[in-house]
């Protein structure tokens, strides 16, 4: 089962510069010093399985070590894995294709093998076991066969050296010893898979709680929830020689962190199990008891696994604590945080949706939901202090024609009348004009000034005609508007640019015997 938040994408005007310097020192170690060491432990796995007969001896051995510590399910993998150990063997000596394939370690003959002899080589409880000059788990034994495995035992581990994960991976009972480790271990992982698993759910949750928090706050809670992930596993497991190492720990406590910040808004999330996926959206707090629950559920009835459920838990338990003692001390920062960056991004997620919605009703002809949604858009995105998209008061406009008397009609062609030169083309915007005053009812809502706009608009964009009748009305019902003169001047080089010379003479005219000591009386002289 697989549940992660996809509710937000990254602002990259304010970049969540913490989570981004985790992901590449991560990666940095892992690609740049960890990758490295592979060549060391390839060498001792090819020794160790291909070469000696270390398998025979120590994968019994290993298994009656797992079923003294009650591990029966991965003592009953060891002895698989002997099984088909053996098996390479027997065809190696029966054929010389086989014996090519048993020759090399990573024949896809051994696949699996290398992970049980990982898990023996990192178990440091049973190496020390195999130090012992005739270890008592290696069972009844003959002289011969005792010296032997002495002889590949020794010559095994002159070959496999040390390595930087193995001196920095947390180790539970040697972690007061080496104190160290128990922040080290969070930043090394064992393969790519894991490194690269572990970085893409960092990047996806840290920036959703680094912007709530803030870089410093985040790297501290980080940090301290991979110290409580590990003091967790301590609790439970802490005589464990098992390497212990990887970043899931501290990015649980991210995960848990994320619940408590976002509470009770509600997320997006993907989800997926066994063969479905799909998205749901729910609070987020929800999710701290059902991620807590499978990490459980996993460590108590799944299959025997390397992966460190404890330091899951422990993990999203810290996380959360960390973030509810946030949450009290800190509200209003929170609060502050929640309505400058997290309110924004779903505001324009829901306006998206809606826009969504309503031109799919437009393409269906659903021209009564597609009004309404349109009618949505434009409240919405006023409530939020934003200017409405031109187009969306288009659509609104348009599909309102079939109710003349209702508010959103009037309050549309208000609004396109209003908007500044270029955002529509001039054409639209005098259409809307013409329709509204045909079709308004009782009658447009426009008064003196807003006409008187108008008018000056279309005498300035190539329809003097437009705006003569509009002045021709304001000469009547505002004749003392102190614009009225500049109106006039306007439509007169309105006419001028139209070449209707005889309309130009008209309103000079009308200017020297209507508004004679107008600053536009004396400007229309000149021309």
């Amino acid at each position: 089962m697989l549940i992660i938040p996809v509710d937000r994408k990254p602002d990259w005007k304010r970049p969540p510069l913490i989570t981004i310097l985790l992901v590449l020192i991560n990666l940095l170690i892992y690609f740049g010093i960890q990758m490295g060491e592979r060549d060391n432990l390839s060498s001792a796995a090819q020794y160790y399985l291909a070469e000696s007969r270390l398998p025979e001896f120590e994968f019994p051995a290993y298994a009656r070590y797992l079923e003294s510590d009650k591990q029966a399910g991965a003592a009953n993998e060891v002895r698989r894995a002997l099984r088909q150990w053996r098996q390479v063997r027997v065809r190696a000596d029966a054929d010389a294709d086989g014996a090519e394939d048993a020759a090399m370690a990573s024949s896809p003959r051994y696949r699996g093998l290398e992970q049980v002899w990982y898990a023996l080589d990192a178990d440091l409880q049973f190496g020390a076991l195999m130090q012992q000059p005739k270890p008592a788990v290696l069972g009844a034994i003959d002289a011969d066969s005792l010296a032997e495995w002495r002889e590949q035992r020794q010559h095994y581990a002159s070959i496999r050296i040390s390595t930087f994960t193995e001196r920095y991976s947390l180790i539970p009972a040697q972690a007061f010893e080496r104190p160290i480790t128990l922040l080290t271990h969070m930043f090394l992982h064992g393969s790519v898979e894991h490194v690269l698993g572990n970085m893409v759910f960092l990047a996806i949750v840290g920036y959703a709680v680094e912007i709530l928090l803030g870089g410093v706050w985040f790297l501290l809670f980080y940090l301290l929830s991979g110290l409580m992930s590990a003091a967790f596993y301590l609790v439970f497991c802490g005589d464990s020689m098992i390497l212990s190492l990887g970043a899931s720990g501290a990015i649980s406590g991210v995960m848990g962190m994320y619940t408590v910040l976002y509470g009770l808004r509600r997320i997006r999330f993907f989800y997926w199990i066994l063969f479905y996926f799909d998205f749901i959206k729910a609070p987020a707090l929800i999710m701290l008891p059902i991620w807590v629950g499978k990490e459980a559920f996993d460590l108590w009835f799944g299959a025997p696994s390397n992966t460190n459920y404890y330091a899951h838990i422990g993990g999203l338990l810290g996380g959360a604590v960390l973030a509810l003692c946030y949450r009290l001390l800190a509200r209003g920062k929170l609060e502050h945080a929640h309505a400058s960056y997290v309110a924004p991004a779903e505001d324009n997620n829901t306006l998206q949706a809606i826009q969504q919605s309503a031109y799919a009703e437009l393409s269906k002809l659903d021209f009564l939901r597609a009004r309404k949604s349109f009618k949505r858009l434009v409240s919405k995105s006023l409530a939020l202090h934003q200017a409405p998209d031109p187009d969306w008061l288009l659509q609104l406009f348009n599909l309102s024609k079939s109710a003349p008397t209702s508010p959103e009609f009037h309050r549309a062609a208000q609004m396109l009348l209003r908007l500044p030169k270029g955002q529509v083309d001039e054409a639209k915007v005098h259409q809307v004009y013409l329709d509204y005053v045909a079709q308004a009812q009782p009658r447009p809502l426009l008064n003196s000034g807003q006409s008187l706009a108008i008018a000056k608009r279309f005498a300035m964009s190539g329809y003097p005609q437009t705006a003569e009748e509009i002045l021709n009305i304001l000469l009547v019902t505002d004749r003392q508007h102190q614009q009225l003169p500049l109106l006039v001047f306007l439509v007169s080089k309105g006419f001028l640019t139209a070449d209707k010379p005889e309309k130009v003479r008209h309103y000079q005219k009308l200017l020297h015997q209507q508004f004679p000591m107008s600053e536009e009386a004396r400007l229309a002289q000149k021309y």
